[in-house]
């Protein structure tokens, strides 16, 4: 049984239309599913908990997301077990930064077919401990600082509906980020790593934790990131002038931007995260309040991916 939460709601309604594109033709295949419509926030982690929880959960059976990425963090962040889950994914948002990263196809019906092909990837699942010990996953990347507030602008932004409409919906990152640093102020942060080791940085714009090489529609901070390592790669911006940054984001893009002095990359299994003020956080674009003390690791479980396709670097 093919359990499908959809968010027709997904890049201003794109997602509507494509679900009932794969609804008639599951139909007409006599594949059996069963529909699961989100109506607001948190709607498909409260359903894939009830699901995966329930006994009823056979080994055969898959939880299908049709949605964007902040639709697939939500559902991954209810799936109990993951071990015991078959995934699959099919992408309608704006930034599809999970489906690029892990190789799944960006078209629905080729993606539905990767799905039903029933070939498996298991990959890593990221873990925010955030304050008094609330803990949320992730797939994508986790950030403070910069990016984090750019996706906090974007997930409140008229700007963005209004650009989906036309399939431009990229292009709100790059006008919020261009806003955001004009108001973005340098803090000091400090990183623990797993061994007990520390590094400041004073001056910091952002870091970043990445299980993917792509986040923000596709800025590539962390190119050499791979989601199946049991790492997450770490890239932290500081002592950097803002005029800097403006060609420094271009250059992320591209991944070409790792070798500058003011760029830190490493990789650790778990880092701790501690700030001179609170900042923006977010977790797969999705906002994780303002925080200034936050541990991000790699679960034990992993991830039983569908469809997708160990990447190549490009």
């Amino acid at each position: 049984m093919y359990h499908i939460i959809v968010n027709s709601r997904s890049r201003s309604g794109y997602g509507g239309k494509i679900w009932q594109k794969i609804r008639h033709r599951l139909i007409l295949e006599g594949i059996p599913f069963q529909e699961y419509q989100t109506k607001c926030r948190l709607d498909a982690k409260k359903i894939a908990k009830v699901l995966t929880e329930n006994e009823r959960w056979k080994e055969e059976d898959v939880l299908l997301v049709l949605g964007g990425d902040g639709t697939v963090n939500e559902a991954v962040n209810g799936i109990c077990h993951p071990e015991r889950v078959r995934f699959g994914y099919i992408p309608t948002g704006s930034g599809n930064d999970f489906a690029r990263g892990t190789g799944l196809c960006r078209d629905a019906d080729q993606a539905l077919d990767a799905i039903l092909n029933g070939s498996e990837r298991r990959i890593d699942i990221g873990k925010a401990v955030l304050a008094e010990g609330e803990t949320r996953r992730f797939l994508i990347s986790s950030g403070i600082g910069y990016d984090a507030a750019i996706c906090h602008e974007a997930l409140s932004s008229r700007i963005k509906d209004t650009l989906n409409r036309f399939h431009l919906g990229k292009l709100t990152y790059c006008m919020i980020a261009l806003r955001q640093l004009y108001f973005l102020k340098p803090f000091t942060i400090r990183l623990t790593r797993e061994d007990g080791t520390v590094l400041n940085c004073e001056d910091a714009f952002f870091a970043v934790a990445m299980n993917l090489p792509y986040e923000g529609g596709g800025f590539r901070f962390c190119p050499d990131a791979l989601c199946d390592d049991q790492l997450l790669d770490v890239c932290v911006v500081s002592s950097i002038k803002k005029w800097q940054v403006s060609y420094l984001l271009p250059l992320a893009l591209l991944g070409r931007h790792t070798g500058f002095p003011e760029v830190h990359m490493e990789k650790c299994k778990k880092i701790s995260w501690q700030t001179d003020c609170a900042q923006s956080v977010h977790l797969d674009g999705e906002s994780g309040g303002r925080r200034c003390l936050m541990t991000l690791e790699v679960e034990k479980e992993q991830l039983r991916l569908l469809g997708a396709n160990a990447v190549q670097k490009e």
